[in-house]
């Protein structure tokens, strides 16, 4: 069973930044210099960390504040741990953050609440954005010398 937490302690902090390290910059050769970021230490980012029932680290992902009115908020920095990938650990992350989002910056809309939220995928994790409910924008774009397409989804409160 995954439990996804806020990030609030240094430690959980430390946990988050070792598995984005792990994944992005050792596994996928992104620059170091360019994975943590200032948006990291804004006060409106939410970060969350998947634990298991051991309290072992699983997994991370950020939530940032969309940056005008009426714009998606942003998930990204979706990173899970290879002994856990397959086990459900994403979707946890993506389902926290998308139900943090839909409280944060919803609008009320027919009594329902909505939100829009976008991400930058990674070609190789389309798959995964799909079938969250994510789709994909037909331009794709290099980062860090991997390719990624925009996707995005309206997240709603039950009817």
């Amino acid at each position: 069973m995954t439990s996804v937490l806020r990030v609030q302690t240094d430690e959980q902090r430390a946990a988050m930044t070792a598995i984005r390290m792990t994944v992005f910059v050792e596994e996928q050769q992104v620059d170091p210099e360019r994975e943590i970021d200032v948006l990291d230490d804004d006060p409106s980012t939410v970060h969350v960390l998947a634990v298991g029932d051991d309290g072992v680290p699983l997994g991370t992902a950020r939530l940032l504040a969309p940056h005008h009115a009426g714009e998606a908020a942003h998930i990204g920095r979706v990173a899970v741990s290879r002994s856990a990938r397959g086990l459900g650990v994403g979707a946890a992350l993506m389902r926290h953050l998308e139900a943090e989002a839909l409280a944060r910056f919803g609008t009320e809309v027919a009594g329902r609440r909505t939100v829009a939220v976008e991400l930058s995928a990674q070609e190789q994790a389309l798959g995964f954005y799909a079938r969250l409910g994510y789709v994909a924008r037909p331009e794709r774009y290099l980062d860090e010398g991997i390719w990624h397409r925009d996707a995005v989804k309206v997240v709603a409160s039950p009817a």
